[in-house]
């Protein structure tokens, strides 16, 4: 394990590849020197405005050269709280609140999936509410400096807002200036607040550290086989755990470019940034392959020639990658295989609170066990089945013992922010066994994930413990649905839930994304034929998409709803 601050190593890194490209956003580049010397500066200007390490400090943007942001932070020690930059007003200010931000970034625009770019003037003057001089707000009444990032191009008067601070002054005011290495910061320090997805309740802030997220970031990239000489495509948000450790930090600590198609996911953005950069990795869940694939088989992407044959000699570079933060059905991995040049896609899984990647598949796997399972566990994690009514009775391994996926080790969170009620909820302390990395009692943290854990340690996510349908006492699990009904030719993307039924108690309800109108009775009939009679769909929903998190997830309560 590294044992240092990200800050440290950062300057490492530096050392080695100054004049090698970090980020290529757009039409722009910096190279690894300029990033450490414009961090430097904005941590320069932090602590002249008063931040200080501890503080925390918020963060709303789309994906950009500016989260460098994040460097400064890191290096100075105060706390990175990314946010996510489809939050409402109201939701922004819950979060600051939360957090007790000192400091609160954002950008003029906020430029969200489909959609045109959202002015962030309303927002800012819901924040700076105070008429007394002295005080900032009185919606976030600890927060002291609102900072800010024009990316209108002129479209908006960045000097009518009533922010405190601007961006590109900071840097400018301490641009010939080296911040000195903060010694006081240790590995076990907080260094991220993670907002978690709220997939399926309200989210909650996770504390991860800097040796939790850095690690983390580190055995992933070399899961990968990363080297300096790879270029990462990460379109997943970087205000995300995925973006935010497996882009920003496992491209810094391996000395590669991340490749930043877009401010917000963008199908077509991504591929021809993948041809324009030679990009040699790619990230994202399924619902980005999803789009990206569909774009490729309708010929709209300049770059990328309508004939497989050339579409694969312009995506040659392409080697390996990333795909996880949802279930994935083997027909999509077959299809990234076959139409993507991506033989080498690593399946993972992984949740915030272990910062986040748990199990990978490794470059080399065969394909079967890269189409039916997420790998084998990271180096320095230990993970256990435990039984699902008793959490801390462990399951014996074996492909048929489903139960609880449980985590230890270097990447369990310290915690959830102010939260200690959840915290204890969601961390068992193991009285019988002594981690061996700490010398205290072994921390097994609750995913409330199904697995089974085969005798070779091969691990296979069945399921969300609470999106498990229970039809007449038979279990049913969603994503066998979702499987089958991903190989029709006219399902776009699908997602199943449980709803209410008066004779069976719950049955399994299939909202799906056509390519072109289908009969509900045809998409049943397709089932059936692929699993068992319980899991036929009862209801059938066509729909113009489903409710996605930023980060491409599935947000199955809302379905429900």
């Amino acid at each position: 394990l590294l044992e240092k601050p990200i800050g440290e190593c950062f300057r490492r890194v530096v050392s080695a590849s100054h004049d090698r490209i970090a980020i290529h956003s757009g039409t722009r580049h910096i190279t690894y020197g300029e990033l450490h010397a414009q961090s430097d500066a904005f941590a320069l200007g932090l602590i002249e405005l008063g931040i200080r390490a501890g503080d925390r400090v918020g963060l709303s943007l789309g994906n950009g050269i500016e989260y460098a942001i994040a460097y400064a932070c890191f290096k100075l020690g105060a706390i990175l709280t990314p946010l996510n930059p489809g939050y409402l007003p109201g939701q922004v200010i819950h979060a600051l609140n939360h957090i007790t931000a000192r400091c609160f970034i954002t950008s003029t625009e906020i430029k969200l999936p489909h959609k045109d770019p959202r002015l962030t003037s309303e927002l800012l003057q819901e924040i700076a509410t105070s008429s007394d001089p002295s005080t900032l707000s009185t919606t976030v009444p600890s927060l002291q400096h609102l900072l800010l990032i024009d990316n209108s191009a002129g479209r908006v008067d960045a000097t009518t807002l009533p922010v405190t601070a601007d961006y590109e002054a900071l840097i400018l005011a301490h641009g010939s200036q080296r911040l000195p290495p903060q010694d006081q910061l240790g590995v076990e320090d907080l260094a991220n607040l993670q907002f978690t997805s709220g997939t399926t309740s309200a989210p909650k802030a996770v504390c991860l550290t800097h040796r939790n997220i850095l690690n983390n970031a580190y055995l992933v990239g070399q899961g990968m086989e990363l080297t300096a000489g790879d270029v990462v495509c990460c379109p997943p948000p970087l205000h995300h755990c995925f973006g935010l450790v497996l882009g920003l930090l496992t491209a810094m600590v391996h000395e590669a470019t991340l490749l930043l198609p877009s401010p917000s996911f963008d199908a077509r953005a991504t591929l021809q940034s993948i041809a324009e950069h030679n990009a040699t990795v790619l990230y994202g869940v399924p619902t980005m392959f999803l789009m990206e694939l569909d774009l490729m088989s309708q010929g709209q992407v300049p770059k990328l020639p309508a004939t497989t044959f050339f579409r694969l000699s312009a995506l040659r570079h392409l080697r390996t990658g990333i795909i996880g933060g949802s279930p994935i059905a083997p027909s999509l991995r077959l299809r990234l295989h076959q139409h993507m040049n991506l033989s080498g896609l690593t399946n993972c899984y992984g949740l915030t609170e272990a910062s986040p990647i748990v199990c990978m598949t490794g470059v080399l796997d065969c394909l079967d066990k890269r189409l039916t399972s997420v790998g084998q566990v990271l180096p320095h994690t230990a993970i256990r089945i435990a039984d699902r009514n008793t959490p801390t009775r462990t399951l014996p391994r074996g492909d048929h013992q489903r139960g609880e996926l449980q985590i230890s080790g270097y990447a369990v969170m310290a915690g959830y922010w102010n939260a200690p009620e959840e915290t204890a909820r969601t961390l068992l302390v193991d009285e019988e066994e002594v981690d061996p990395q700490t010398q205290q009692k072994r921390i097994w943290l609750r995913t409330g994930d199904e697995a089974t854990m085969g005798v070779d340690g091969t691990i296979r996510i069945t399921g969300r413990i609470k999106d498990i349908i229970i039809r007449g006492g038979e279990n049913i699990y969603p994503g066998e649905i979702e499987d089958a009904l991903l190989t029709h030719p006219q399902v776009a993307n699908v997602g199943v839930v449980g709803l209410a039924d008066a004779t069976y108690g719950e049955v399994p309800a299939a909202f799906v994304v056509l390519r072109v109108e289908t009969p509900p009775e045809e998409l049943r009939a397709w089932v059936r034929q692929k699993c068992p009679a319980a899991m036929v769909p009862k209801h059938v929903f066509a729909v113009d998409r489903l409710p996605l998190t930023a980060s491409g997830k599935l947000e199955k309560y809302k379905l429900r709803e």
